[in-house]
Protein backbone atom coordinates (compact mmCIF):
# COMPACT_ATOMS: atom_id res chain seq x y z
CA UNK A 1 0.00 0.00 0.00
CA UNK A 2 0.76 3.61 -0.75
CA UNK A 3 1.18 6.18 2.27
CA UNK A 4 -0.33 9.47 1.25
CA UNK A 5 0.64 12.85 3.05
CA UNK A 6 -2.42 14.97 3.70
CA UNK A 7 -1.21 18.71 3.91
CA UNK A 8 -2.97 20.55 6.94
CA UNK A 9 -5.58 22.40 4.93
CA UNK A 10 -7.14 19.19 3.71
CA UNK A 11 -6.83 16.92 6.93
CA UNK A 12 -10.37 17.96 8.06
CA UNK A 13 -11.62 15.67 5.18
CA UNK A 14 -9.62 13.13 6.50
CA UNK A 15 -10.50 13.17 10.29
CA UNK A 16 -7.37 15.27 11.13
CA UNK A 17 -4.86 12.17 9.92
CA UNK A 18 -1.40 13.64 8.60
CA UNK A 19 -1.19 9.99 6.27
CA UNK A 20 -3.31 7.56 5.20
CA UNK A 21 -2.57 4.19 3.78
CA UNK A 22 -4.02 2.95 -0.03
CA UNK A 23 -3.40 0.90 -2.93
CA UNK A 24 -3.45 2.34 -6.58
CA UNK A 25 -1.22 1.34 -9.38
CA UNK A 26 -0.89 5.03 -10.61
CA UNK A 27 -1.60 8.20 -9.03
CA UNK A 28 -5.44 8.44 -10.42
CA UNK A 29 -6.15 4.89 -8.51
CA UNK A 30 -4.46 6.26 -5.42
CA UNK A 31 -6.36 9.28 -5.23
CA UNK A 32 -9.71 7.51 -6.29
CA UNK A 33 -9.37 5.28 -3.46
CA UNK A 34 -8.13 7.89 -0.72
CA UNK A 35 -11.43 9.45 -1.22
CA UNK A 36 -12.96 6.97 -0.41
CA UNK A 37 -10.92 6.89 3.08
CA UNK A 38 -11.41 10.80 2.79
CA UNK A 39 -14.67 11.76 0.62
CA UNK A 40 -14.15 15.24 -1.20
CA UNK A 41 -10.28 15.23 -1.13
CA UNK A 42 -10.34 14.45 -4.68
CA UNK A 43 -12.33 17.28 -5.87
CA UNK A 44 -9.84 19.20 -4.32
CA UNK A 45 -6.88 17.35 -5.88
CA UNK A 46 -9.05 16.96 -9.50
CA UNK A 47 -10.60 18.76 -12.29
CA UNK A 48 -12.09 17.74 -15.22
CA UNK A 49 -9.76 14.28 -14.90
CA UNK A 50 -6.92 16.39 -14.33
CA UNK A 51 -4.47 17.56 -11.83
CA UNK A 52 -5.74 21.03 -10.73
CA UNK A 53 -3.59 24.27 -11.46
CA UNK A 54 -1.44 24.81 -8.41
CA UNK A 55 -1.67 21.03 -7.24
CA UNK A 56 1.83 18.97 -7.32
CA UNK A 57 1.78 15.43 -6.18
CA UNK A 58 5.37 13.30 -5.74
CA UNK A 59 6.43 9.73 -5.42
CA UNK A 60 9.00 8.94 -3.15
CA UNK A 61 10.32 12.83 -3.41
CA UNK A 62 9.81 12.77 -7.28
CA UNK A 63 7.49 15.42 -8.83
CA UNK A 64 5.13 13.22 -10.86
CA UNK A 65 5.74 14.66 -14.13
CA UNK A 66 3.09 12.41 -16.13
CA UNK A 67 0.44 13.60 -13.49
CA UNK A 68 -2.22 11.34 -12.29
CA UNK A 69 -0.73 8.37 -15.23
CA UNK A 70 2.56 8.39 -13.13
CA UNK A 71 2.87 4.74 -11.40
CA UNK A 72 2.81 4.19 -7.99
CA UNK A 73 5.07 1.49 -6.41
CA UNK A 74 2.98 -0.67 -3.66
CA UNK A 75 5.32 0.79 -0.53
CA UNK A 76 5.75 4.50 -2.12
CA UNK A 77 5.18 7.13 -0.20
CA UNK A 78 2.83 9.93 -2.18
CA UNK A 79 2.68 13.86 -1.22
CA UNK A 80 0.46 16.19 -1.83
CA UNK A 81 1.42 19.53 -2.53
CA UNK A 82 -1.13 22.56 -2.88
CA UNK A 83 0.71 25.74 -4.09
CA UNK A 84 1.40 28.18 -1.27
CA UNK A 85 0.95 31.46 -3.47
CA UNK A 86 0.19 32.79 -6.68
CA UNK A 87 -1.47 29.97 -9.32
CA UNK A 88 0.06 26.88 -10.65
CA UNK A 89 1.68 25.45 -13.83
CA UNK A 90 0.03 23.56 -16.78
CA UNK A 91 -2.75 21.07 -15.92
CA UNK A 92 -1.15 17.57 -16.02
CA UNK A 93 -3.95 14.55 -17.02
Amino acid sequence: MATVFIPASLRRLCGDRHAVEVEGATLRQVIERLDRECPGIRDLIVEEGMLRPGIQLAVDGETAQAGLLRSVPADAEVQILPAMSGGGGPRTP
